[in-house]
């Protein structure tokens, strides 16, 4: 006997009310797999976006743009300090 026929045989012997239960939790697994399907990232699309970000990578990395930079811890807790955001600026 097939699953299908198995589940089919049971569900025969629940009454009417059971059964509509059981069809609304097929829905919602039919719903719920839909969904995780269209959030999961396409292996394609992450594929090119890591090339993408490599490329960029690479290009700034040649750019030479943080080779002024001889502290990168330094230069990195200065970066991160607070600062008031543009018209935000502190009331004392």
């Amino acid at each position: 006997m097939s699953l299908a026929e198995s589940i089919s045989e049971h569900l025969a012997n629940l009454p009417p009310e059971r059964q509509a239960e059981v069809l609304d939790f097929v829905l919602f697994l039919e719903q719920n797999r839909e969904r995780t399907r269209r959030a999961a990232p396409d292996t394609d699309d992450m594929e090119a976006r890591r090339r993408r970000v490599t490329a960029a990578l690479d290009a700034l990395r040649q750019s030479g743009a943080f080779a002024g930079i001889s502290d990168p811890v330094a230069w990195q807790r200065e970066i991160r300090q607070d600062r008031p955001l543009p018209g935000r600026e502190e009331t004392g």
